[in-house]
């Protein structure tokens, strides 16, 4: 019981960090809607934004 409160903390800490990242770098137009996305899709999303700005520096 107590690992499955501290795995869900863990998914909504993550989540949290990546609505942010996400909305200071204006990854999405729909940014208010993030908090309803999935872990899985922040994640790909960011990771998404991090493989275009490597594409443009080279």
């Amino acid at each position: 019981m107590h690992t499955i409160n501290l795995l869900r903390k863990a998914v909504e800490n993550r989540k949290k960090y990546l609505i942010q990242v996400l909305k200071k770098n204006y990854v999405v137009k729909e940014s208010d809607q993030l908090s309803n996305w999935t872990l899985s899709e922040l994640e790909n999303e960011w990771k998404n934004y991090q493989k275009r700005c490597e594409e443009d520096i080279g």
